[in-house]
């Protein structure tokens, strides 16, 4: 039998009202128990957010979310089902995919009549992507299915994003990109602009046209941090230096369509020319996979791994219940990867009992875990629950954990603060899908780690449900590598040579007596260390903060430094923004007595004051020496 298929109008702008009609024919008859089954893109089925679905119907045609097969001018009768369907891994139950089947109950449909297939009453996702719709006829596809575009919207704010580091008069390419008010890439033109060097209103490039977004060759020759310009947006810094590297940005934690609560195909097209990262990682569950969903996993990461100018790292979400809470795993190499796949009844999978164990004998130096929202508790915080906090007491890490993920679009997970802006009662909030959750009281986040000595470092990420890594307030990690490759960046990441942001590339230099971030030292007792802190910023900064805990003696961290830059006291502005140089640019030298083995890291807060900016470093340790 041979299926055809098309659909009556393809393409459909974000957020649209619309209905969708596919016509479908056959060249055989369908007669009673002969079925017509569908399913829509995850995108298509999702409402606001990865927490809510659409609730599809078949009973209402002025309902929303109207779904129905009919064949017009033949005498039948279907009957519908709507369950729930994971299109990579049936097995699995999804929550955002449906599978509608239409069943004929009674009469035929005639060889060659029309099927169609109507959903109404429903809208265009808020993603711009090409999706195929499912579609199968009493058991064949068609060989050509049916594909739904959505298309962008016009431009809602224009990001210039330049690397953090470069040699003097090395070209780069600055990224000038559009996005519409869901964060794609817009469908705005722009004609005749012009790229200058902030700081001294140097032309990079002029007369630009372009749609969307557009790469434009820039080389800068005199050592020194700079900031490009296109009208009122200014891009993050840029540290001009010899030998000067990094960091390096990434978003190591998004879904896609591949995970049963999420959408979105292959995130690394969106990730390296939407939000202009160095390196991400589809982390999809490991229960939405299947063999199907890791042999796309690979397909995507090896189709876009570009060593120098993109990296792609493997792994995926999987959640050990010995372990308490949500870690994501990541591999080295492509062999770990394929070597350690989690697929039911295999490997780790075996059974919750041997999981603990199977990941207990992973080599190090190839595989490691990242715990992320520590403190989380999904919805109302019951008295006598744990959320999904971290116990980070409840496994015995054979030193798979080198870092946490201090912050993603649930919230940060610095410490507990129901009342920070950024805690998991605000963040999600703030988007469309108004979600509240709670933050558990307790050892569950970064500062109790590090006050019980545990030497950890930390990344940000998005945890973003909509392929779309990156975005600017998803959170993303800056890791300092010798080089961009998949091994560096791993590398870079255990051995903790990395910080965080909410999405902004924040550059940040942080030393303890030439110490960088990640690194442990020994020290004298009853000396002094110097403290150097640098950080430029992408707006006007609000506070920063230099943060000690002394083992023995403190009983939480406190700061010996606190300051807010005063834009009022400035004088020579920026172009684009009018604010104070001073207020974007902060340095400080501070020297600290050591009597007992501390451990210090900083944070850094930016405007807007709606929702700030933030970025939060990795540790410094120093120890003491044993008395002679």
């Amino acid at each position: 039998m041979t299926v055809k298929a098309s659909v009556e109008r393809t393409a459909y702008r974000v957020a649209e009202p619309c209905a969708i009609e596919i016509v479908c024919t056959t060249d055989r008859a369908l007669g009673p128990s002969d079925t017509v089954s569908f399913q829509f893109p995850n995108s298509w089925s999702m409402l606001t957010g990865p927490s809510y679905t659409r609730a599809l119907q078949a009973e209402d045609p002025e309902g929303e979310h109207y779904v129905q097969v009919t064949a017009p001018g033949a005498d039948v009768e279907f009957e519908h089902s709507i369950r729930r369907h994971q299109l990579n891994f049936p097995e699995h139950e999804s929550r955002h995919g449906r599978l509608i089947t239409a069943t004929v109950r009674r009469g035929t449909v005639p060889a060659g009549a029309e099927i169609h297939i109507r959903y109404a009453n429903t809208f265009a996702p808020y993603i711009a992507e090409s999706e195929r719709v499912w579609l199968s006829i009493a058991g064949e596809e068609p060989a050509e299915p049916p594909v739904l575009q959505t298309t962008p919207g016009p431009a809602e704010r224009v990001r210039i994003i330049v690397p953090s580091a470069a040699e003097p008069g090395q070209k780069f390419d600055a990224l000038v990109v559009s996005l519409d008010r869901f964060d794609n890439i817009s469908a705005s033109s722009f004609e005749n602009q012009k790229l200058v060097v902030a700081n001294n209103g140097t032309t990079v490039a002029e007369g630009l046209t372009f749609t969307g977004s557009a790469r434009v060759p820039a080389a800068l020759g005199e050592e020194g941090v700079y900031r490009l310009q296109m009208g009122h947006t200014l891009s993050n810094p840029v540290k001009v230096a010899p030998g000067h590297r990094g960091p390096f940005w990434g978003d190591l934690h998004i879904h896609t369509k591949l995970s049963s609560d999420a959408q979105g195909v292959n995130p690394y097209p969106y990730a390296r020319d939407a939000s202009g990262l160095d390196f991400a990682a589809a982390m999809d569950h490991w229960q939405s996979l299947g063999e199907g969903g890791y042999k796309i996993l690979e397909e995507w990461a090896e189709a876009y791994n570009e060593p120098g100018r993109f990296v792609t790292v493997l792994g995926d979400e999987r959640n050990p219940p010995a372990l308490t809470g949500h870690h994501n795993i990541y591999f080295r190499d492509i062999e770990s990867f394929r070597r350690h796949r989690a697929l039911p009844g295999q490997g780790s999978k075996q059974d919750p009992e041997a999981e603990a164990d199977y990941l207990r004998d992973l080599d190090p130096t190839r595989a490691m875990l990242i715990p992320h929202h520590t403190g989380i508790a999904w919805g109302a915080l019951s008295t006598d629950s744990r959320g999904s906090a971290v116990d980070w007491d409840a496994w015995d890490d054979p030193g798979l954990r080198p870092v946490l993920e201090i912050y993603s679009h649930h919230g940060q997970s610095e410490l507990w603060c129901p009342q920070h802006c950024l805690a998991y009662e605000f963040n999600r909030l703030r988007n469309r899908e108004r979600r509240s959750n709670s933050s558990v009281p307790g050892p569950y986040y970064a500062q109790d780690h590090w006050a019980a000595g545990r030497r950890i470092g930390c990344i940000g990420s998005s945890d973003h449900h909509t392929g779309q890594g990156g975005r600017p307030e998803g959170g993303i990690a800056a890791v300092r590598a010798p080089e961009l490759t998949r091994e560096a960046v791993f590398d870079a990441i255990r051995n903790r040579h990395c910080y965080a942001t909410t999405g902004e590339r924040i550059l940040v230099e942080f030393t303890v007596d030439g110490l960088e971030m990640g690194q442990c030292g020994r020290i004298a007792a009853g000396r002094n260390v110097e403290l150097k802190l640098n950080v430029w910023a992408t707006d006007l900064i609000l506070r920063v903060e230099v943060l000690r805990l002394r083992f023995g003696l403190d009983r939480t961290f406190l700061p010996i430094l606190s300051e807010a830059p005063r834009p009022e006291a400035g004088s020579k502005t920026h172009l684009a923004t009018g604010l104070p140089k001073e207020t974007m640019d902060a340095a400080y030298r501070l020297e600290d007595e050591v009597g007992h083995p501390s451990v210090y890291y900083a944070h850094v807060v930016q405007e807007p004051l709606e929702r700030p900016a933030m970025a939060w470093t990795s540790p410094i340790w120093l120890d003491l020496d044993a008395a002679r």
